[in-house]
């Protein structure tokens, strides 16, 4: 058996997409090589920039920050379930989960992360970026009595307005990864290891991470 490595991360750089009402990210050259000797840069940019992971402090008050997470909850065997035929602003609903899960014989609980893959990330930096589809509440209710350890998509958020996702998942600890891509090579491949690990930001409300898939074929 041969282990495949897959890297789910956007790369994180000057003018990568944000959330609105979030600025812009810098990458700015600090020292150089040929000046310094050394080459290092300066980052400018809010926690929830690029492939992120949010804290259940991002909105529940007093809730753990990134740095008080378990780090356990960073990793588990994935699945990817594929929403990429819905239309635009679609609800990711707990009858199509539940569907979706049967035919890929899997029953999530425990330790499990479960992603969804829309196609989305082709499309970041454009306005229909912003139409992915998203999480209700009945969706995230059906996640967060399985206990599993987190949630992601590959798209700005994993719901839209008045945000059922963030607000029913992240009470439970179940954390939540934003901006995720190539999701789409892991469909039909569920039990995948997962693994995203965050900075430990003093009392973030989230972190960049460098998120991969460990498939065994």
């Amino acid at each position: 058996m041969v282990s495949r490595i897959i890297d789910l991360t956007m790369d994180l750089k000057t003018g990568a997409p944000v959330f609105p009402g979030y600025p812009v990210p810098i990458v700015h050259k600090w020292t150089s090589i040929e000046e310094q000797g050394y080459y290092s840069n300066l980052l400018m940019l809010v926690e929830h920039t690029g492939t992120h992971v949010d804290a259940p402090a991002h909105f529940i008050r007093n809730a753990p920050t990134i740095d008080k997470v378990p780090i356990e909850r960073f990793m588990g065997r994935g699945v990817v379930i594929d929403v990429s035929d819905l239309e635009p602003k679609a609800a990711i609903t707990a009858n199509l989960i539940e569907q979706k899960l049967k035919e890929l014989n899997v029953e999530i609980g425990s330790g499990w992360i479960v992603l969804f893959y829309t196609g989305y990330d082709v499309k970041a930096g454009t306005p229909e970026w912003f139409n992915h589809p998203g999480l209700d509440e009945s969706g995230a209710k059906f996640l967060a009595d399985r206990n599993i350890n987190a949630v992601g998509i590959d798209a700005p958020s994993i719901d839209h307005e008045p945000f059922p996702g963030h607000n029913i998942l992240l009470p439970k600890g179940i954390v939540i990864y934003e901006n995720l891509t190539n999701l789409k090579e892991l469909v039909k491949k569920p039990g995948f290891k997962f693994i995203g690990i965050p900075l430990r930001i003093f009392n973030g409300s989230a972190s960049p991470v460098r998120a991969i898939a460990i498939i065994e074929e």
